[in-house]
């Protein structure tokens, strides 16, 4: 039973502390509209780069929410006393792990956005597996080279599970972001459901 409640515990701070990669895409719904990140260039093949679903008050505005949000639970954290659950004891690395988490998200939504133009797919259409993991890709290749040492002792080691946790974010990421997407649909802050 201890064991059962360690992993819980485990796939909880997992959410928690990769809550600033969740978030940003929804936030950029809120605030995006405006110029698009790729300022309407076309490739080659006369497909749009990324498409007008991707601005750059969508990309600021999902960031900085990322970063906010990571900040105000930094501030819970502290007060409850609570630093493992928390990003660094360092303010500077704090900041830049939650500059990486934000815009890593926005990122890997825009990396998914090239990758489905490419391959003819319509902007809104599904795309299984790459809409539900873009972020989370784009976190990755972000956050990998750059903060490997925080990512792989809070993600990645067996340690007190986190190993457990992190896997149990992956399973739990599609149902998160069918839920939010059910959200920004019926809120009509998205054109599709999914």
């Amino acid at each position: 039973m201890d064991e059962i409640i360690e992993g819980i515990s485990a796939i909880l701070r997992a959410v928690w502390l990769m809550v600033p990669m969740l978030i940003p895409n929804s936030a950029a719904v809120l605030f995006g509209g405006g110029t698009p990140v790729d300022f309407g260039r076309k490739m080659k093949d006369g497909t749009r780069i990324l498409g007008d679903g991707k601005t750059w008050r969508g990309l600021i505005g999902g960031t900085l929410s990322g970063i906010t949000l990571g900040l105000i639970q930094v501030v819970i954290m502290k007060a409850l006393d609570a630093p493992e659950w928390t990003y660094s004891a360092c303010v500077t690395q704090t900041v830049i792990i939650l500059f990486l988490l934000s815009f890593g998200s926005m990122f890997g939504d825009m990396l998914g956005s090239f990758l489905k133009r490419r391959i003819k797919i319509a902007r809104g259409a599904k795309a299984p597996g790459l809409d539900q993991y873009d972020f989370l890709i784009g976190t990755l290749i972000l956050m990998v080279p750059l903060e490997w040492a925080w990512f792989y002792d809070n993600m990645l080691t067996t340690e007190n599970m986190y190993l457990v946790g992190f896997i149990g974010l992956i399973v739990l990421i599609p149902i998160m972001h069918r839920a939010m997407n059910i959200i920004g649909f019926k809120m009509g802050k998205k054109d599709v459901p999914w």
